[in-house]
């Protein structure tokens, strides 16, 4: 504690502290003002036992304490009030016009609420009264530690930020630079201006190697050197990507006395949370024993050290960090456009010995350019080089409505563009994709266009979409005649052949008859009979399934003559022939004719196939309706012959009925009348039977829960119950060909699922939807005999049955293209799904 005089020093007045408060690492200095003799010591004596790392100083009068603040450094105020001069408050107006951010505790023995009021308005740091006993010292030192604390931490504050501040604005200082060696320099300089290190070296990155390029000034040759990549804290820095950190370098391990802070005996110099590397430091210099090595990336390392002991705090190796970021980030600008001017560069060399069409304009910013240069591969097919006039080769080289690259919208994506194009050369109009690559420069931006000609592939496709056409064409043909009359032009208008023509196999002939011949083929080589196996290279294509190409037929033996033909090309159409194309040139067919004719001939085979299957269905359909006119005429021609004596003997048995009472004959008479019904319903039967099986025509959307209920209504059921609630779709089908198959379902579900000896009662019917079709089933008995067998004329387990329900139901779901299955495990369930196409 320091008694301070009560007489202005001479110097008062000639220095003021910074209002940031002190920028040395001393003890704090508070400052007691109390006009009462010893009561200004008694605080300050309290108040230095109580709190740690200060310094205190008492005055007796605020113009003395006043002087001091002007010409000392003082990092806190405690004032009584009532003082002689100048009160409390006043004293604290008159300091913070000096440092405003100095803490004012006002400690006084006159206190009220009318001065607590006064003093907090007036910005008090704390205000307390004085009191007897310690408690008072005591809240007064817990006042003037908390005031310290809260302004070193505002003091670390607006470092901190004057630091963040400092490297943020060095990121785009280092935006400019373009060499990576100038980041290294900068790097330095602003480790020593920013964080005040001053003793830094950073070291890039060679191979393997990582080398010293930028030292401080307090750092000599002779203390660095060159480390491999993994050696020592540098080569462990770049090889890990990772911070390392020494507090206490110059040690014995083994002595944990040296592992001491020798200003803190007991706190150890290493830290849980830091990467520490003193066993694999190499130091070049003897009296480094704290450091920091940051990685710069990949490219390299920022390294500072000191002889103190655990110099860096965890803020240091933050900073430092930061720094080191963006120097990485600068050196991977600098090198990334270093690859890119490479590779413009290499585009540039490349340029000229491109095989493919190029020219490199200049962009203006109104969207004109400047021809600059031209390739060679340009010059052949435009016509054009470097020395034309850019318009002047735009407007001859586009013809008229065709598609413009605009270069404006390629300069604002900066990305190549490609665009099919038509553009007009030496040999006519051809299509290109220009490849559109624009190059910026710090002067100018290059736009180079390398032109790929696919006019060729454009006429293929042309073509393949003639082909489909063509192949529609053929899809409509009435016959195997038409299709190959429709292929034989096709070869010779689409896809430019002089000659073609379709042969088709005669299996019964085993020979190859020539069903359309193009009338070119004709004058080339006259009329030809069919060929067989034994007939030369349209056998053998046919046979082997392979196309077969003879360049020149002059120069090979033929069984067979071609007349002037001299190339013949001939692909196999499956099993249906084979399609021969030909030329009067030799060497005419290349690899895109093979191909093309490999597309046409698989587009005929398919037309074919189609043909033969169509008619074939043809064939079938016919003779299904003669067999089903014949059933109509047989069913119609044996119920008028079975009904008319039928009738007859109906007629008879009435009769005989009214002649007699005897009760034996009755009962014949009924016995027979019942015969009769019987072979009513035979007959009624059998022409259903004949008319359910012929092919539905007219089908339409029918509920499956309304058809079931409305056949349902139509069928003695008795007590049976029919279940709909899983019916929930509707099926094509022929409405009143549906509601039969329904009636003849449940009729069989209720006369067979049960018992001779039971009733129906409690037999239920369920209708339900299937993913592609319907299902009936009940939980009767089920089958006493084979499901599949059920469905043939004649069959039923029951006595008095005709054995053509279920027939008939067979018949309905053929006509409908539908598949039956029976099941009898549980009950009996039909399930009728759509066939799939043909």
């Amino acid at each position: 504690m320091n008694s301070g005089p009560d007489d202005t020093p001479p110097d008062a007045g000639a220095a003021e502290n910074d209002a940031s408060g002190p920028t040395d690492c001393g003890a704090n200095r508070v400052l007691f003002v109390d006009d009462e003799p010893g009561a200004a010591d008694l605080a300050a004596t309290h108040v230095e036992r109580l709190v740690d790392d200060i310094e205190t100083v008492t005055y007796m009068s605020p113009d003395a304490a006043l002087d001091a603040v002007r010409s000392e450094r003082v990092d806190c105020v405690v004032s009584d009030f009532d003082m002689p001069g100048a009160d409390g408050l006043e004293l604290l107006g008159s300091v913070r016009e000096i440092d405003p951010g100095i803490p004012f505790v006002l400690f006084t023995g006159k206190g009220s609420e009318e001065i607590a009021s006064d003093a907090i308005s007036a910005g008090v740091t704390d205000y307390l009264q004085k009191g007897a006993g310690r408690d008072r010292y005591e809240m007064l030192a817990n006042s003037v530690a908390n005031a310290l604390g809260r302004r070193r931490a505002e003091r670390d504050l607006r470092e901190v930020n004057a630091k963040v501040t400092a490297i943020h604005e060095f990121a785009p200082e280092l935006s400019s630079v373009t060499d990576v060696e100038t980041v290294f320099d900068r790097t330095v300089d602003a480790a020593e201006d920013i964080l005040e290190f001053d003793r830094c070296v950073t070291a890039r990155r060679r191979g393997d190697k990582i080398v010293p390029v930028v030292l401080s000034e307090s750092v000599t040759d002779e203390e660095v050197r060159t480390f491999e990549v993994g050696e020592g804290v540098v080569g462990n820095t770049v090889a890990e990507q990772e911070t390392i950190v020494i507090d206490n370098l110059s040690v014995d391990p083994a002595d944990p006395d040296e592992l001491e802070d020798p200003s803190s005996p007991g706190r150890t110099s290493t830290g849980d949370e830091r990467r520490t590397g003193s066993e694999v430091a190499d130091p070049v210099a003897d009296d480094i024993r704290s450091a920091i090595s940051v990685p710069i990336g990949p490219h390299g390392v920022l390294q500072t050290v000191s002889d103190g002991y655990a110099a860096f705090d965890e803020r240091d190796v933050e900073f430092a960090e930061l720094l080191a970021a963006h120097a990485a980030d600068a050196i991977e600008q600098i090198e990334t456009e270093n690859a890119l001017r490479r590779e413009r560069d290499r585009l540039t060399a490349l340029f000229h010995d491109l095989p493919l069409p190029a020219v490199r304009t200049v962009a203006h910013g109104d969207g004109e350019g400047r021809l600059d240069a031209t390739n060679d591969a340009f010059e052949e097919p435009f016509g054009y080089d470097a020395e034309s006039e850019y318009e002047e080769v735009r407007g001859e080289i586009i013809p008229e409505r065709a598609d413009r690259l605009d270069p404006k919208p390629v300069l604002e994506r900066d990305d190549p563009s490609r665009l099919e194009v038509r553009r007009r050369t030496t040999d006519g109009l051809r299509d290109f994709i220009p490849n559109v690559i624009p190059v910026k420069r710090p002067e100018e931006t290059v736009i180079y266009s390398v032109y790929a000609d696919i006019d060729d592939q454009k006429r293929v496709e042309r073509t393949l979409r003639r082909l489909h056409a063509t192949t529609r064409e053929m899809f409509g043909g009435e016959g195997r005649e038409d299709i190959a009359t429709v292929a034989t032009r096709a070869a010779i208008d689409t896809l430019g052949f002089p000659s073609s023509g379709v042969r088709l196999y005669d299996p019964e002939a085993n020979v190859l008859r020539p069903t359309a011949i193009s009338e070119e083929a004709t004058a080339a080589f006259g009329e030809r009979p069919a060929f067989g196996p034994s007939d030369g290279r349209l056998w053998e294509a046919f046979d082997s399934g392979q196309p077969i190409v003879v360049d020149d037929l002059d120069a090979v033996d033929t069984t067979i003559g071609y007349g002037d033909l001299r190339s013949l090309l001939a692909v196999p159409l499956g099993d249906h022939g084979v399609m021969p194309l030909g030329s009067e040139e030799p060497n005419f067919f290349d690899e895109t004719d093979l191909q093309l004719a490999r597309v046409l001939a698989a587009n005929v085979t398919v037309a074919l196939d189609h043909a033969e299957r169509t008619e074939q269905l043809r064939d079938r359909d016919a003779e299904l309706q003669r067999e089903i006119d014949r059933l109509e005429k047989f069913a119609g021609l044996v119920s008028h012959d079975l009904r008319n004596p039928l009738n007859v003997a109906a007629g008879r048995t009435e009769l005989s009925r009214s002649l007699t009472d005897d009760a034996a004959v009755v009962e014949e008479l009924d016995r027979v009348e019942d015969a009769h019904d019987r072979m009513s319903q035979l007959i009624d039967d059998l022409l259903a039977l004949a008319r359910q099986g012929r092919t539905v025509d007219e089908i339409e959307s029918v509920p499956l829960d309304e058809a079931a209920e409305r056949a349902w209504r139509t069928v003695d059921t008795g007590e049976a119950t029919l279940d709909v609630a899983e019916a929930t779709a509707a099926v094509e089908a022929d409405t009143e060909r549906l509601r039969t198959l329904f009636e003849n379902l449940f009729t069989n579900s209720v006369e067979h699922g049960r018992d001779e000896d039971d009733t129906a009662d409690g037999l239920t019917v369920s209708v339900g939807s299937l993913p592609d079709g319907f299902s009936v089933a009940d939980d009767g008995v089920g089958f006493d005999i084979d499901p599949e067998e059920a469905t043939e004329y004649g069959r039923s387990s029951a006595s008095n049955g005709t054995g053509f329900g279920l027939p008939i139901v067979r018949e309905i779901a053929a006509a409908h293209g539908w598949e039956l299955s029976i099941g009898g495990d549980d009950g009996a369930r039909f399930e009728f799904r759509q066939r799939s196409g043909i």
